[in-house]
C-alpha cells in the first residue's frame, strides 16, 4: 500500500508543478493570462507606475517580490538558512529600461531554477519544506497561489494605466 500512496503523491506533485508552469509561462495561463503574459510590452516607466494610495505596489515591485520569494525557496532547497526579508523583497535599486529588462529575465531564470530544483527532489508533499514551518505541498501550492495573486494585481495595474493585458 505505501507504494500506491507514493505514486499518488508523485502524481499530485507533478500536477502542482505543471500548474505552476501554466500560471507562469507565456501563452499558457491556467484560465487567463500567465504572469509572463502580463509583463509583455511593459516599459520601465509603466512598470514603476503606481496609484496614489499607500501600500499599493508597482508592477516592478511585484516582479522583484516574486523573484525574491522564488529565489528564497531555491536557497532553502539548496540548504541555506537565509531569512526572508519582506522589506528587501519589495525594494528596487534602479529603474532604467535596462534594469527592467534584467528584472524580467531574472524572474524567468529564478522560476526555471525553482522548478528544476523541485523536480530534482523526491517530492513528498507531506514532508517539511527545508527550514520552514510548511510542508512541501504547501510550498508548491503557495508558489502557485502567490503567482496567481500577483498576476491579478499586475492585470489591474495595467488596466489602471489604460494598457490592455
Amino acid at each position: 500500500m505505501p507504494k500506491k500512496k507514493r505514486v499518488a503523491q508523485t502524481g499530485q506533485a507533478e500536477w502542482l508543478l505543471k500548474a505552476m508552469e501554466l500560471a507562469f509561462q507565456k501563452k499558457r495561463g491556467l484560465w487567463a493570462h500567465s504572469m509572463l503574459d502580463t509583463l509583455e510590452g511593459i516599459t520601465a516607466e509603466q512598470a514603476t507606475w503606481k496609484p496614489d494610495k499607500k501600500g499599493v505596489h508597482s508592477i516592478w515591485e511585484i516582479v522583484h517580490h516574486a523573484t525574491y520569494w522564488k529565489d528564497f525557496l531555491v536557497q532553502r532547497l539548496e540548504g541555506s538558512t537565509a531569512k526572508f526579508s519582506d522589506e528587501e523583497s519589495w525594494a528596487l535599486k534602479e529603474t532604467t529600461e535596462e534594469a527592467w529588462a534584467q528584472a524580467v529575465v531574472r524572474l524567468k531564470r529564478t522560476h526555471t531554477k525553482l522548478i528544476r530544483r523541485l523536480r530534482e527532489k523526491k517530492l513528498d508533499l507531506n514532508k517539511p519544506f527545508p527550514g520552514e514551518k510548511m510542508t512541501m505541498g504547501e510550498a508548491l501550492f503557495g508558489v502557485l497561489a502567490h503567482d496567481l495573486y500577483h498576476t491579478g494585481q499586475i492585470v489591474l495595474l495595467r488596466q489602471m494605466q489604460g494598457i490592455e493585458p
